[in-house]
């Protein structure tokens, strides 16, 4: 029941991508490709900012202290993120690309996995 109440809040949506290799019969060399794993997945993505001081500084102002942000996606449990996926986000007209980061906590009726914004294939 809770799933089901959880998955009403979805209304973002994803694509999942992984990195492959393929040898290329012409070169005989491997050449680096992107496939798609999953296609316009319901889900939702979760901001949390946190605020920490930064080291050796007694008088704590607005200078001292450093901001940074989790983000997490939330998901079917049945669905596979491959390590080292690419994560695209659909979130009000807006497209945002990830990486997935860390394994996924998986629950009975949801996961939850960590990212980070996808900068590159590593």
């Amino acid at each position: 029941m809770v799933g089901a109440r959880l998955r009403r809040l979805w209304t973002d949506r994803c694509d999942i991508f992984v990195r492959e290799s393929l040898l290329d019969p012409a070169t005989g060399r491997a050449v680096f490709t992107e496939r798609r794993v999953h296609t316009d997945l319901p889900c939702r993505v979760s901001f949390r900012l946190s605020f920490e001081t930064v080291s050796g500084v007694r008088d704590v102002g607005d200078a001292a202290v450093s901001a940074g942000q989790t983000v997490k996606l939330f998901l079917a449990p049945e669905i596979v993120v491959p390590a080292g996926s690419k994560i695209v986000v659909w979130r009000g007209g807006h497209e945002t690309a990830y990486a997935r980061t860390g394994m996924p906590a998986v629950f009975a009726g949801h996961q939850e996995v960590r990212m980070e914004r996808f900068v590159r294939w590593a």
